[in-house]
């Protein structure tokens, strides 16, 4: 019950202290928020956009599809760009991009994401794509940008060399499987002319269908390999930046940071006020 009564009257202590200074506090708290609106207003308003991208990398390295390793090195090489952009390295920023130095400094912040999907038993897994967020000056500059960054890719000597092995690889296959379909179809004419020789229709059949099979097969892995030999480039994007007009800032969660910081500040001159009084 004591202890009751001792909080009931440092609260109300506090609150009369309060009032006692709520003009030194509202001051406080009224130039804080004027700052910091007018900071917000005199500073260069930046634009967020995002876009979602897809690298095959991961296909020119062997590596198998396990949790995020899919798009982690093209991840890792586009987070690298921060580093100048930390530094205010625009100079080696526009030339790792391609870009003019003008466009280049307009960056204030890239920033790739593995995507990750749910499943039915709610646990997540990697997508073969990643989010990219981008932070800038002007916004302008997306196409710039996402040009920039194809280049800043196909430019790279590992990728560049990877991508032409992956090219050569799949070519090979290709040719090869294209072979194998004309000796498979020599085969079978070969086969239908000796069944037809020997007068039997049931061998002409069954050894046509099983030998259709395996050209329909081989022609499927072949597509699937065209395929990927076209899609699967070193940087792909599947959404483009999107294009924002609204600017960021951030006068409301200042704002009412400041307020707050403001309104500590001004307890703490009130309490050295009172003190020199008393």
């Amino acid at each position: 019950m004591k202890e009751e009564l001792n909080l009931s009257e440092l609260f109300s202590s506090f609150v009369k202290f309060i009032s006692r200074n709520s003009r030194l506090l509202l001051t406080f708290m009224v130039i804080a928020v004027i700052s910091v609106t007018g900071y917000q207003k005199l500073k260069t308003p930046y634009y967020v956009t995002k876009a979602i991208c897809m690298s095959g990398i991961s296909e020119y390295e062997g590596q198998e599809q396990i949790e995020d390793l899919s798009q982690r090195t093209a991840i890792d090489l586009i987070n690298h760009l921060q580093i100048n952009i930390d530094n205010e390295d625009y100079p080696a920023l526009a030339s790792s991009l391609g870009l003019d130095l003008e466009i280049a400094s307009t960056i204030k912040k890239i920033e790739a994401e593995q995507l990750y999907q749910q499943d039915m038993d709610e646990k997540f897994y990697a997508l073969n794509k990643f989010e990219v967020l981008l932070v800038t000056y002007d916004n302008r500059v997306n196409k710039n940008i996402e040009s920039a960054l194809l280049y800043y890719f196909e430019s790279n000597k590992y990728i560049s060399h990877s991508y032409k092995l992956f090219r050569e690889s799949c070519n090979t296959l290709i040719n090869d499987i294209n072979d194998e379909i004309k000796f498979i179809n020599q085969i079978r004419a070969e086969t239908n002319m000796k069944a037809l020789v020997l007068g039997s229709s049931n061998t002409i059949s069954g050894d046509d269908r099983r030998l259709s099979n395996e050209i329909i097969a081989l022609s499927h892995i072949r597509e699937e390999i065209k395929a990927k030999s076209v899609l699967l480039k070193p940087l792909s994007f599947v959404k483009d930046f999107a294009n924002v007009n609204q600017k960021e800032d951030d006068i409301l969660a200042i704002g009412i940071l400041g307020a707050f910081l403001s309104f500590i500040f001004g307890l703490f001159v009130a309490l050295i006020k009172e003190v020199k009084i008393n």
